[in-house]
């Protein structure tokens, strides 16, 4: 009856019906034992089994209540029975997971949405065992035999539910090939209802669950204050727009140099936000670049805390229009930073990028010289708290691999990847968004005068032709198969791996969990100040031999003839951008350039 394979702590109703049956069965052998062997139980009193057996019986179902009880558990969900009508279902997870789901689904005032016919756990030694009343039937790597097992013995087949948001990406990768290639219907559950399940999406295949940051020391920073967000329209800046509006600011201010994304974060603002005597925010079109139009604003609004995330972030493009990168990502930077500290703002964030470490293409050059100006510039400023917030990529941005990848399969393939080795840091747009505040808030407490730089801790590095795979396979779809993967090349610029960190950075934990901070003292910061205005000067007057020298002075490790960065099978696929081709920076910067 398999009655000691069951987990005490995880003990329900069908546990305690083998119980019964166990306990009757027992009395039964007892009986014709006795009845048997021993004189027809003459010697024996009539009355003892069928007193003992209860007594039996109740002792062995209050010692698994009681466990159950010291285990913190609900004991309601012991003595809910299964509905044996609802669709069938395998759980996939640790021990702990599946009988956490197994509880909370019985709790549903409407019952269980699956009846559950097995799980398969991480914990091999468990196999044989049950979690109320259900088999341990293997592990995760059985999930194709048991699939099929489940399907012949109910002939529907079964959902697979993984119930664990802790699974390593090697077993998550697996489950999702495994689930494609049988064609089984995939869930998990969801986080955000008690009781529910969700189809997987891309940010489950980073391989780490989601960092949730503590949003008080955010709401404490920006209650009541004036908050300017630059880049408000963007991915991430719609996000930290979203993320601030929730703390109850004094008033919003959002620039944006594009009507139509400006238009689309103040829509939502109306929905999501109650409706006010007078608007809590207010939108402007502004362009970070036109420095007489950004002091009007802050003139007239005087904001206490600037988040700047207004950028140029697509490598290829900037590749393309490097003198426009340096303008916006360089020049921007400089004129909102000036501002911030002309009109005696208290707080001055910069959204920084992993390609800013070891730059090999000239939007990294950009932000890693918009890291050092806020690193000179910031130099024994006690009134001002400045720091940088570095990201890895950040998934469903405008310009990221996922979109471009979701296309290509919506169209069929071929799906594009540049190399097949190539891997890359990925983060969601909450988390990027909780990291921005989050230091903005930390360094504000802590930093004042000393400029630093945050970053989030990631894990590993995601490999981006696997997570083209995977995608493929969320998606019904069998790699190499349904939709071909195709390799293109490395483009100009662009590196076979990111890095959060710079080789000789040393960054230190915070008080934080999960965020790290650097903080760079700039040799010299006068010197660095004053070489990246001669870049901004040499940007207005086209002196590029000069920007070129200058780059090379404070960027030792950037070489801007891309010749020695980018193989001839490197180039930039002709269907992406049809005349381009490898050349130095210099050249790109001669007057008739695309800029």
């Amino acid at each position: 009856m398999d009655v000691n394979r069951a987990i005490w702590r995880l003990t329900s109703l069908d546990d305690i019906k083998k119980l019964l049956l166990a306990v009757l069965f027992a009395t039964i052998t007892a009986l014709i034992i006795l009845f048997f062997f021993f004189d027809r139980a003459m010697d024996f009193s009539r009355s003892v089994l069928p007193i003992l057996a209860p007594l039996f019986f109740v002792a062995l179902v209050l010692c698994r209540i009681i466990f159950v009880f010291l285990c913190g558990l609900d004991i309601r969900g012991i003595f809910r029975a299964q509905n044996k009508a609802l669709p069938d279902a395998i759980l996939l997870g640790s021990e702990d997971s599946m009988g956490a789901y197994l509880r909370n689904a019985h709790q549903r005032r409407e019952g269980p949405l699956y009846n559950v016919r097995g799980l398969l756990g991480t914990n091999e030694s468990h196999k044989g065992k049950s979690i109320r009343g259900v088999p341990i039937l293997g592990g995760v790597e059985s999930v194709k035999d048991i699939f099929s097992d489940i399907g012949k013995q109910y002939y529907d087949p079964p959902t697979l539910i993984s119930t664990d948001d802790k699974l390593d990406r090697r077993t998550l990768y697996r489950i999702i090939r495994e689930a494609s290639e049988i064609g089984a219907p995939l869930v998990r559950v969801d986080g955000s209802r008690p009781y529910g399940v969700c189809e997987f999406e891309v940010a489950d295949l980073i391989g780490r669950k989601a960092k949730i940051l503590d949003t008080t020391p955010v709401k404490r920073f920006a209650k009541g204050k004036r908050i300017m967000i630059t880049g408000a329209g963007g991915t991430v800046g719609s996000e930290i727009t979203r993320q601030v509006a929730m703390a109850d600011p004094e008033r919003l201010l959002l620039v944006e140099n594009s009507e139509y994304n400006l238009y689309k974060v103040d829509h939502e603002l109306k929905k999501i936000m109650p409706t006010p005597k007078h608007r809590m925010w207010f939108p402007y079109v502004a362009d970070i670049c036109d420095k007489s139009r950004m002091e009007e604003i802050f003139k007239r609004e005087e904001p206490q805390i600037v988040l700047h995330a207004a950028a140029m972030k697509h490598v290829p493009l900037s590749e393309c229009n490097p003198v426009q990168a340096l303008r916006i990502n360089l020049g921007g930077t400089r004129n909102i930073l000036d501002l911030t500290i002309k009109y005696r703002a208290r707080n001055f964030i910069l959204i920084s990028t992993d390609k800013a470490v070891c730059p090999s293409n000239i939007m990294g050059v950009s932000k890693r010289l918009a890291e050092m100006l806020i690193m000179a510039r910031g130099n024994n400023l006690t009134d001002i708290s400045i720091c940088a917030v570095r990201f890895g990529n950040v998934l469903a941005s405008t310009g990221s691999v996922v979109p471009l990848f979701e296309e290509q399969i919506s169209d069929g393939g071929p799906v594009t990847v540049t190399d097949k080795n190539a891997s890359r840091y990925f983060m969601t747009t909450g988390e990027s968004a909780s990291l921005v505040l989050q230091a903005a808030a930390l360094n504000a407490s802590e930093r004042a005068g000393l400029s630093s730089i945050y970053a989030l801790e990631m894990g590993e590095p995601v490999k981006i032709a696997e997570l083209a795979r995977q995608l493929v396979r969320l998606r019904g779809k069998i790699p190499d198969k349904d939709i071909d993967i195709v390799f293109t090349g490395l483009r100009p610029g662009e590196k076979r791996h990111e890095e959060i960190k710079g080789l000789k950075e040393n960054f230190e934990s915070t008080y934080v969990d999960g965020i790290q901070r650097f903080t760079e003292q700039i040799p010299n910061p006068g010197l660095v100040y004053e070489r990246i205005n001669m870049i901004l000067k040499g940007l207005e007057t086209g002196d590029m031999n000069s920007i070129q020298d200058l780059l090379q002075k404070l960027i030792p490790d950037y070489d801007p003839q891309h010749e020695t960065l980018a193989s001839p099978e490197s180039r930039i696929p002709e269907r992406e951008y049809p005349d381009a081709r490898v050349v130095s920076l210099s050249e790109k910067m001669q007057p008739g350039a695309a800029n």
